[in-house]
């Protein structure tokens, strides 16, 4: 059976996320006490307890949301349900290399911890937002985005399906981007919830310290294959998982490619591994022709293992 894994990214994040996992599957305590040993802080104490001012700071999200997905992904290996091919959005990406063995839980914490550091610092540094501009082509946002170039860093951070495209860069110039758009026709304009302009050349600085610690790390070739972020294509070997996760801070996270990359390989049938329902939200928007499950809470988790039964005698 042809199953996708989406693993969940930045913004994700919810107040009281996976306490009710916690509760209902104790396999996953040892996941959190893991993750607390080697951070050096109560990550479960953060995910069920912190508020949402606290869950949206860049170095706490990234871990909750790393340590959550990464427990549902626990869950759904002991029921036996187990993908043909995995894509994490972003951050998501270290879950899915983590999950498929390219890199240890200890070092992937590490580097997420790291990574969240970085990314705040850069962003006191540099400071950017992000923004959704939806109901645009992508030829018409980057039309955009060339038009006001002068005044300013804006590139294209995320193209998440036809008409639902992330830009980032500096505050003044994003604001005056989000304006244009409103007027050449976006259904919506939304700011991310975020602490800096993720992938963009405002990152470079972060993304060349970062580099220097993935360069130490252990990576292993994978036996799943992984779509990356960067190119949008498979990825077994670990040189091409080092030099992924060295290049996808400042570069564009192409998802709208890797789904289709997918579905040319015959997936029709996805399972979002994390917090939230936003890819879920986005692959419908692609194809409403899929079928996907959440597995944020113990609701949606139950229903999925309930619908990959009847996917068993289909």
């Amino acid at each position: 059976m042809k199953i996708g894994f989406l693993y969940s990214g930045q913004g994700s994040q919810f107040v009281g996320m996976g306490k009710d996992l916690y509760a209902k599957y104790p396999m996953i305590k040892d996941i959190y006490t893991r993750a607390s040993d080697v951070l050096g802080f109560n990550v479960a104490k953060v995910s069920f307890h912190g508020t949402d001012r606290e869950l949206r700071e860049t170095k706490n999200a990234q871990v909750v949301i790393l340590v959550h997905s990464l427990a549902i992904h626990s869950i759904l290996t002991e029921k036996e349900i187990t993908p043909f091919i995995s894509a994490g959005h972003s951050l998501g990406e270290y879950s899915a290399i983590i999950a498929a063995k390219g890199l240890s839980f200890e070092d992937g914490l590490r580097l997420v911890r790291l990574r969240g550091e970085l990314m705040s610092e850069a962003g006191n540094s540099y400071p950017g937002r992000m923004a959704a501009i939806i109901g645009l082509s992508l030829s018409v946002v980057t039309e955009i985005c060339k038009e006001i170039s002068s005044s300013g860093t804006i590139v294209i951070a995320n193209i998440n399906t036809p008409s639902q495209i992330i830009l980032s860069g500096e505050i003044g110039i994003i604001n005056k981007a989000i304006k244009i758009a409103g007027k050449a026709g976006a259904k919506k304009t939304v700011l991310l919830p975020v602490s800096g302009a993720f992938h963009s050349p405002l990152m470079k600085e972060a993304d060349a310290k970062f580099g220097e610690n993935i360069e130490k790390v252990s990576l292993n070739d994978i036996e799943t294959p992984i779509i990356g972020n960067v190119l949008a294509q498979e990825i077994t070997k670990k040189e091409d998982i080092r030099k992924e996760l060295e290049l996808q801070m400042s570069f564009p996270v192409r998802w709208l490619d890797s789904m289709n990359k997918m579905f040319e390989m015959g997936v029709k049938r996805f399972i979002e591994v994390g917090p939230g329902k936003v890819l879920k939200g986005l692959l419908l928007n692609i194809d409403r022709g899929v079928e996907v499950l959440s597995t944020s809470d113990i609701t949606g988790l139950s229903r999925t293992l309930e619908v990959f039964e009847k996917w068993k005698e289909q």
